[in-house]
């Protein structure tokens, strides 16, 4: 704590600079300077943390397992934005896949209040919190399922971190800690509305995208989504390397193009990259 009274000031110049730095203008400017103001209170002096690990954000307000995870997610997902597209209608229909605790759920809404959303998450203990920042917020026309997506319906092992404290899972045993829990598993196919575009799906499952994309191609919907933003886990000298492969064959397939984008820092286990891919005739 001493540590971090002697570097307030520096800190609070820091965080005013990754406000000016981010998209926001105006008044959204200096909330985010705010939240991130926040976060650091709160991580670093027991005096601001009171109740519920909870902040609100901009319209908001989001429940997280702790304070650094409730930052990790704002920065990702509010200050990066890999998931900023432009939708063709004011109510558009997106798919979340891999919703964690909502905090992309809340990111879409503050964008496209009208949004019809269908939201996926396997982890009890994430589908908890997100089911309670949902109804928190009185977010309408939110759809959630506490399921796997899969290329088939049935029981699989979900592996999480021991104490569950970032809420990361994984259907990879490899990807996570150690311990294990067996969570329903559907296909996306079985979700979507009858001959109905949807806008956006988002896939952030830990290495189940290839199977999914394929299976979508496969039912001949693949090709009804307008965006695709896959959070792609590429396990870098592994059997499963080739997948890439085929999940961009799987993409070129059913007419989209697309581009990488690197967010994040090569691990142990690979290099995470974002897949934006779109139907050029929309």
């Amino acid at each position: 704590m001493l540590v971090a009274l002697l570097t307030s000031p520096f800190q609070v110049l820091r965080l005013a600079w990754v406000a000016y730095r981010s998209r926001y203008r105006g008044r959204e400017q200096w909330e985010v300077f705010r939240v991130m103001t926040a976060f650091w209170l709160k991580i670093n002096f027991a005096w601001a943390r009171k109740g519920s690990c909870r902040q609100r954000l901009f319209n908001f307000e989001v429940e997280g397992s702790s304070y650094e995870l409730l930052l990790e997610l704002f920065k990702e997902i509010f200050l990066t934005e890999p998931y900023a597209f432009e939708p063709a209608t004011t109510t558009p229909l997106l798919i979340d896949g891999g919703a964690n605790i909502g905090m992309a759920v809340v990111y879409f809404k503050k964008h496209f209040p009208q949004a019809r959303i269908l939201a996926f998450e396997p982890s009890p203990e994430a589908f908890r919190l997100l089911t309670r920042n949902v109804a928190a917020n009185n977010l309408r026309d939110v759809e959630l399922h506490n399921v796997a997506l899969a290329p088939a319906a049935g029981q699989v092992p979900f592996y999480t971190e021991a104490d569950g404290a970032t809420l990361n899972g994984s259907l990879r045993p490899y990807a996570a800690g150690v311990r294990t829990v067996v969570v329903p598993a559907r296909r996306l196919a079985d979700y979507l509305p009858v001959a109905t575009p949807i806008d956006l799906l988002k896939l952030d499952v830990e290495g189940a995208e290839p199977g999914i994309l394929a299976d979508l191609a496969h039912a001949g919907l693949l090709a009804r989504f307008r965006h695709l933003l896959v959070e792609y886990h590429y396990p870098i000298g592994t059997a499963e390397s080739p997948q890439l492969a085929a999940c961009l064959q799987t993409l070129s397939s059913q007419g989209f193009a697309y581009y990488f984008q690197l967010v994040y820092p090569r691990t142990a286990y690979g290099q995470d990259v974002i897949l934006h891919c779109w139907q050029p005739a929309t």
